[in-house]
């Protein structure tokens, strides 16, 4: 079948539109139908199930899965994405379109794109981590309090970052850290206890005052 239908070359293979896998479905079956339903949907996520009926009969089907953010098109049309890749599959499966994968092109070029973005993304945190790892080493052989909170922030939030950065560190660099995380804690427990004591002191002096207030004679 997929012979005579028109094909788009990706990364040296070809893959039929799911436009012409159902021009030439609906050409070659007249008996046939193609139903789409919505089997998960929270907004954020979509899987669709298409079934291909001939003649009353169930003869494929195909299933497709997106979420709203992964792309730029996706972000506006993640709906109609999953439903043009359902019915692209079910029909691959019927064996129309099929010159080199069941995949539509829909579903390849997302796939392409996203392993493209996800190595770029890479690409970009191990050089931020190697940056700040380079950085955060310097600071602590000059135990630089300053150049080690610096790399502490710009690493706050990311934890995948943080991660690569402290597998970076040599085992004494490692430790230094450590200890100076346990020493800041119990800093702060100090400050705490420190503070409370004080809200302690002043809430009894406030009281005894008024204690006092109630007990002073009125004056007419």
């Amino acid at each position: 079948m997929s012979d005579v239908l028109k094909t788009i070359p990706i990364h040296g293979k070809e893959y039929v539109e799911v436009k012409t896998r159902v021009q030439y479905f609906r050409k070659h079956y007249e008996n046939g139908s193609i139903d789409t339903e919505h089997v998960f949907f929270d907004g954020e996520q979509i899987m669709c199930k298409t079934k291909v009926h001939v003649n009353g009969e169930l003869v494929s089907t195909g299933m497709a899965h997106e979420i709203k953010n992964v792309s730029h098109i996706n972000k506006t049309s993640f709906v109609e994405v999953c439903e043009t890749s359902s019915v692209g599959r079910a029909l691959g499966i019927l064996g129309i379109g099929i010159e080199s994968s069941v995949d539509t092109y829909n579903t390849i070029n997302a796939a392409i794109k996203q392993q493209e973005t996800t190595e770029r993304t890479d690409s970009l945190l191990n050089y931020k981590a190697e940056q700040l790892g380079i950085q955060l080493f310097n600071a602590i052989s000059e135990d630089d309090e300053d150049a080690i909170k610096s790399v502490v922030s710009d690493m706050r939030g990311d934890q995948d970052l943080t991660d690569k950065v402290k597998a970076g560190l040599t085992v004494e660099h490692a430790e230094y850290m450590d200890e100076r995380k346990a020493r800041i804690t119990q800093e702060r427990k100090v400050k705490a206890a420190e503070k409370h004591e004080r809200n302690v002191v002043a809430a009894k002096n406030l009281a005894e005052k008024e204690v006092v207030d109630l007990e002073a004679p009125i004056k007419f």
